[in-house]
């Protein structure tokens, strides 16, 4: 049997910005009672109060209200240019799970889409659901249906052949839809203004090869191209992992489907202007656990990562798969090419920075999650090369959730920001510095980089990010800091009166990638 954590909250969940902090105790693998359907109307919704538990937590923790909020009020000064949004999602539970899915992981609930329009100075706040086929079919049954994580075996028999994805993680602007993503699922499309759901199961208009769709594509600079993967492409349990591109108009180009060492958590991948990067982490899925009631995932120390590395709009045959340093790396925070090496910086641990999985040979070390900024390179010019080469840059800065300008992804670039403990670092590979932007008595979420100007230098902008306050009981602002004047701190605040559904990641689109009129 699987080892598991009790205890104290973690320091990985806080990053559902805005949301009380998800406990870990909760056991994971279930009762492995089959799936009953229900029988006569749905049962009450009250939510448990245990705040470990799936869906719980106190008040304000589950939003679950589409809002509307016009003129959001603002203190401080809004540069009066800037003219875009600013998306966010995160799991915000529709209906409490039946209780022997009670252990479930919080990353189980359904996305809920948050938008700040901003223009001329004014901010209008929206949030919406991604109404996908999950959504659809709970909100008419009225209670929840589906089970444990990736696990299609604990669902009501009513949703079978459904799409299970929540669509909770990510989202993303691209030829002019806000997509939206949850790694076990392709993604929902949203319209980037309205938010209303315009494809419950978007697919690229049915040439997506894959079952699956990773929630961090990548957008190439120079050609516009949407960048993405999906692992387990194949359907549940399988080692395919199909990568594609698309062009500005979301037509699929380039599609390839490789193997790999085993089935497993591949959350990011990086792409350069010549090579593809697939990094697989010993976070393996595990049958029988699934089949005993349980998560997809577990922690297998006794597996090596892999980094897979192929060249770019090739078949995919010539993919090599390098061992190195277990490392268990999430986030992409920037790759490029050089020659015949292939660098990329991400963040991660010695260790499982997912708690709320089960580890199969050892406890969850606390210590050994700790992320910092870690920099792999491969050498491809040698054949006989089966080892790729990792060190830890900046061991003064600790996070998770590594992000860089946007416009940067696939080539060299300069500045890296990353979610710390006390703020947000900013990194400048350049001079080699670090800073840590901090805002008094506010815990902040995730941070995404705004452009000043569309064409403005790499890193000359803004960081924009909910910030929650302590001393409010949480109560939100979105907070923009000047990168050219962190030193005067936040330049504007948004305040809003509650506090904000909760998010994983957040996403920054200019008007006119968004379609909105001048």
């Amino acid at each position: 049997m699987a080892n598991r954590t009790d205890g104290p909250n973690l320091g990985r969940r806080s990053f559902l910005g805005g949301a009380a902090t998800i406990g870990t105790g909760a056991a994971l693998l279930g009762s492995g009672a089959p799936a009953l359907a229900y029988e006569g109307p749905a049962p009450q919704v009250d939510f448990p109060e245990d705040p470990r538990a799936f869906g719980g937590g106190p008040a304000g923790t589950n939003t679950r209200a589409e809002i509307d909020l016009y003129d959001c009020e603002v203190e401080g000064s809004l540069p009066s240019d800037l003219d875009g949004a600013f998306y966010r999602v995160g799991p915000d539970p529709q209906y409490p799970k039946d209780p022997k899915w009670a252990g479930d992981i919080p990353f189980d609930g359904e996305g809920h889409v948050s938008m700040f329009r901003i223009k001329d100075g004014h901010v209008d706040y929206r949030t919406r659901y991604a109404k996908n086929q999950r959504w659809k079919a709970q909100h008419e049954a009225r209670r929840s249906l589906f089970g444990m994580y990736r696990n299609h075996m604990t669902d009501d028999p009513s949703v079978e052949g459904l799409s299970r994805g929540t669509a909770n993680t990510q989202l993303f602007v691209h030829h002019k839809k806000l997509l939206v993503f949850k790694e076990d699922s392709p993604p929902v499309a949203m319209d980037p203004l309205t938010l209303e759901t315009t494809d419950d199961y978007y697919t690229f208009g049915g040439k997506l090869e894959s079952q699956t769709h990773t929630a961090h594509p990548k957008i190439d600079p120079i050609t516009g191209e949407y960048l993405s993967f999906g692992y387990e492409a194949g359907g549940f349990l399988s080692k395919d992992v199909n990568v594609f591109t698309a062009d500005r108009d979301g037509n699929i180009n380039w599609s390839v489907t490789v193997e790999a060492p085993y089935a497993g958590m591949m959350h990011d991948f990086a792409m350069t202007q010549r090579h593809v990067v697939l990094y697989l982490t010993n976070m393996a899925a595990n049958l029988p656990q699934m089949e005993a009631g349980g998560v997809h995932f577990a922690y297998d120390s006794s597996l090596p990562c892999y980094m897979g590395v192929m060249r770019r709009g090739g078949d995919g045959k010539d993919i090599k798969w390098f061992t190195g340093p277990n490392m268990f790396c999430t986030h992409v925070m920037g790759a490029w090419s050089v020659g015949d090496k292939v660098i990329s910086d991400w963040d991660g641990g010695e260790a499982n920075q997912f708690p709320f999985f089960p580890q199969l040979h050892e406890p969850f070390d606390f210590k050994k999650s700790t992320g910092y900024i870690r920099r792999f390179t491969v050498d491809l010019s040698k054949k006989s090369n089966d080892t790729f080469q990792v060190e830890t840059i900046y061991p003064e800065v600790t996070g998770v959730l590594s992000r860089q300008d946007d416009r940067f992804h696939t080539l060299p670039y300069r500045y890296g920001y990353l979610q710390g403990n006390g703020g947000w670092w900013m990194i400048d590979h350049g001079d080699k510095t670090t800073q840590l932007i901090s805002v008094p008595d506010y815990r902040l979420s995730e941070m995404t980089f705004v452009p000043r100007q569309p064409d403005s230098d790499e890193g000359d902008g803004y960081l924009i990010g909910i910030g929650s306050s302590v001393k409010e009981a949480g109560r939100s602002d979105l907070i923009l800091v000047d990168t050219k004047r962190v030193a005067d701190g936040p330049i504007a605040r948004i305040k809003m009166p509650f506090k904000v559904v909760g998010q994983v990641h957040g996403f920054w689109a200019g008007a006119q990638d968004i379609g909105a009129k001048a």
